[in-house]
């Protein structure tokens, strides 16, 4: 006997209960009546599946080729998937052409960073280096399945992206990688002390490519955007993302944009189901890195000068100023304090006082030492330590008596 046949035998009224409704009666009209709803849904589903059945069509994913255009490049440990792309300097990334960062000055980066291997840095002997991992640790179960890689080759921008497409071609994919880091002096990246690095190491001494020495990528000179960024933009927004920095410095949104932390559950994807699809996300989040890694360290190295500039913000020349007062460049501290703009804020312009005391003190630079003091002791007269210093500059002064000529951005008077 079918379902439907059974459930129509259950479901018919028996004699008493038409006969005699009281409670048990009604109960029994709502048990055939909701007996009788299953069968209507159950006999519809059963002959609408009969009559038009489920079809699934999948669409045939494109190739590897279609989806990233590329090719497959040869080393002595096999192949890996390069993809190359190429554009002129002055071409723009936001609102900022590849040209800013070859004609910024980076001589000053060595004295802001307090790191001697900077010294000479060239942007045109510089690779900017951006990696897509399985993990967000970079211990050595992490890998690194795409790098990306910026230079300037004459008058253009060369990225490139090295794509491991399987597990057997990681070989081939550090390779490359190190191949093109033993052509440059110089490593840009952002955060790359922290992580990059790291987990190239780490999977470059696995393969035994190198001695643990020879593969110490972090020993190399190092510009990492991240660090400097932090140090001068700090404060002035909730954080120094390097999406942040697109959107406040460079003046780039991003649409559609795949999340970096989506990347291993990208790649595999591709390696489960061969549908590069997935990978093409992923691959344009990492060409956007590069591409603002390159515009954006043009524009730090114009920022972290050390000038006197009246139209720099106020909470950057604070910022840049202690900076410079850390790494002990205290000429170069006070020179960003020579101009700066009105400050609406007491605690900031007192900050920045601070800062210009310290720094004309240890610079030996008595008479922009008394300007600071005399303009933070008027800006707060409660201020018992600083109104002893200032006493005792006075004294100074009026021993060896000379003229005294302060910092501009200092005078509270004004």
């Amino acid at each position: 006997m079918r379902l439907g046949e059974k459930l129509a035998r259950f479901s018919a009224a028996p004699a008493s209960a038409t006969t005699a409704p009281g409670r048990a009666g009604f109960a029994a009209v709502e048990t055939r009546a909701s007996l009788r709803d299953a069968l209507d849904r159950v006999t519809h589903r059963h002959a609408r599946d009969v009559i038009t059945p489920r079809t699934i069509t999948a669409e045939a994913p494109p190739s590897l080729a279609e989806a990233l255009p590329g090719r497959a490049t040869s080393t002595s440990h096999g192949t890996t998937w390069l993809i190359e792309e190429r554009a002129p300097t002055h071409a723009r990334h936001g609102l900022v052409a590849f040209s800013r960062a070859l004609e910024a000055d980076f001589t000053h980066l060595e004295r802001l960073t307090g790191d001697p291997r900077l010294t000479g840095f060239d942007v045109r002997r510089a690779l900017f280096l951006d990696i897509e991992a399985t993990g967000l640790e970079h211990g050595s179960g992490t890998l690194a399945f795409l790098i990306g890689m910026g230079y300037f080759e004459g008058d253009e921008l060369v990225l490139e992206q090295v794509l491991l497409r399987d597990h057997d071609e990681e070989a081939a994919l550090l390779e490359l990688t190190w191949e093109a880091v033993e052509s440059f002096d110089f490593l840009v990246s952002f955060n790359g002390k922290s992580f990059d690095l790291s987990v190239l190491h780490n999977r470059m001494v696995m393969h035994r490519m190198c001695s643990r020495r020879e593969c110490e990528l972090k020993l190399r000179p190092h510009l990492d955007l991240l660090h400097v960024s932090r140090g001068i933009y700090k404060g002035l927004w909730s954080d120094v993302r390097l999406q942040t920095l697109e959107r406040r410095v460079l003046g780039l949104v991003r649409e559609d944009d795949m999340p970096g932390a989506l990347a291993p559950t990208c790649w595999f994807s591709w390696l489960k189901e061969a549908d590069p699809r997935p990978l093409v996300g992923i691959a344009r989040h990492n060409r956007l890195d590069v591409l603002s890694m390159v515009t954006l360290a043009g524009l730090v190295a114009y920022e972290a000068e050390p000038r006197a500039d009246a139209g720099r913000p106020s909470r950057v020349a604070l910022n840049l100023a202690r900076l410079y007062l850390r790494k002990k460049a205290y000429q170069e501290a006070l020179r960003v304090l020579e101009s700066t703009p009105p400050l609406a804020d007491a605690d900031e312009r007192a900050s920045l006082l601070e800062v210009a005391v310290t720094a004309a003190r240890r610079a030996g630079e008595h008479a922009r030492y008394q300007a600071a003091l005399e303009a933070l002791v008027a800006l707060d007269p409660t201020r018992d330590k600083e109104v002893r210093a200032l006493a005792r500059a006075r004294a100074r002064s009026a021993r060896s008596p000379h003229a005294v000529t302060g910092l501009p951005g200092c005078r509270s008077s004004a």
